[in-house]
């Protein structure tokens, strides 16, 4: 596949707006973390998780591009994955860099963040402890996976070859990494089974983080690479793409029968059927992020970059509501208390996700993400 010098083309408008948002949300960050959570949330002793942590609950699986494809690529054999494996840890990374700096603002003392590394106090027993480590041991490994990319755009070739020596350690240490946080996430909420609306709570929470994080990344992988390719004017390869649908129906259709079987083996159906807003937002996750994407899938759509394109799409949002319901609406206090994020949460929000597609989209028009040849591999 050629390689795309895009270096001199002008800055396309649309980075314009995109700054504006990052530079907004910059500040109002230093605001947040100068005045307290008190001033600028609304969060509270009943609601102490809001949008920024539902958001990280979503981010985090859509950054699982990386590990996904590393996973099939260096240790299922599936050499043909190459060719996307850059595009998905640029995602991974700047994924990973925009949960870290929602984590950062929603915590109270901020400035002793530093204690989740220090022995004394790392508590062995805690789900959220074993996943702030691996988050930060995981974002190290995607930093090193990254290098190349910048290193060979300034023809540094010393540090290329010792990264490439050691690609295959470096990955398995890094899906290693990722698939335990993955999966602790879920773990987190076994603990909530008083709290936790029953649909969305099961001893499975786990594997079903886990599985969510594998199709997740992949729908999003394919996303990412079909825009970029129409974009830069490269040739759409639909073989990659069957392979990646394959994958992620494959991947998608375990994840049902799991969550399914799960809501039998409870009795947990009538819930689903019962006419308020729990069972409408389970028929509304289980369609728009299972059943429409499955379709796609296994249909002649399939066969066509477009289909796991838009099942990525619709596996993306069946996520986010999914995510969205265990960090925030499943946990509603019985309580007549409501939670709604104020303008500075929603602006920071925005602002920081604004600043991710401004990275990713300058890293694919400055620098290379689909190496030809013997670079690919």
């Amino acid at each position: 596949m050629s390689t795309i010098d895009t270096t001199k083309k002008p800055v396309p408008r649309s980075f314009y707006p995109l700054a504006v948002l990052t530079l907004l949300a910059v500040a109002l960050a230093i605001y947040r973390l100068v005045v307290g959570l008190g001033p600028t949330t609304n969060l509270s002793d009943h609601y102490p998780w809001g949008l920024w942590i539902s958001v990280d609950f979503f981010l985090i699986p859509v950054a699982g591009a990386a590990f996904t494809i590393s996973l099939i690529s260096y240790f299922f054999g599936r050499e043909h994955y190459h060719t996307v494996i850059r595009a998905a840890v640029v995602a991974g990374l700047i994924g990973y860099i925009v949960v870290g700096a929602l984590a950062f603002l929603d915590v109270g003392r901020w400035y002793q963040i530093y204690n989740i590394f220090i022995p004394g106090y790392i508590n062995l027993h805690s789900f959220l402890e074993e996943v702030s480590l691996s988050i930060t041991l995981y974002s190290i490994i995607l930093i090193i996976e990254f290098a190349p990319i910048v290193l060979e755009k300034y023809d540094i070739q010393k540090p290329i070859k010792w990264i490439n020596r050691g690609i295959v350690v470096i990955a398995g240490i890094g899906i290693v990494i990722s698939t335990m946080h993955q999966s602790s996430l879920g773990s987190m909420f076994l603990i909530l089974s008083h709290k936790l609306h029953p649909l969305w709570w099961t001893p499975a929470l786990p594997i079903l983080f886990l599985l969510q994080a594998i199709y997740t990344g992949l729908g999003m992988t394919a996303i990412a690479v079909r825009l970029i390719w129409r974009a830069l004017g490269m040739k759409i390869d639909n073989k990659l793409f069957y392979r990646l649908g394959q994958a992620m129906g494959f991947t998608m259709a375990l994840y049902l029968a799991i969550k399914m079987g799960d809501w039998m083996g409870a009795g947990e159906i009538p819930l689903m059927l019962f006419p308020d807003r729990f069972g409408v937002l389970a028929w509304f996750e289980i369609v728009i992020g299972l059943f429409i994407p499955l379709i796609m899938l296994f249909t002649r759509l399939g066969n066509h970059s477009a289909g796991p394109f838009w099942a990525g799409v619709f596996a993306l949002i069946g996520t986010f509501i999914n995510r969205l319901i265990i960090s925030w609406i499943g946990l509603a206090e019985p309580a007549h208390v409501v939670y709604t994020p104020t303008w500075i949460e929603v602006t920071i929000t925005v602002g920081l996700i604004a600043g991710g597609f401004l990275a990713y989209g300058a890293i694919v028009r400055y620098f290379n993400l689909f190496p030809k040849g013997k670079e690919a591999h």
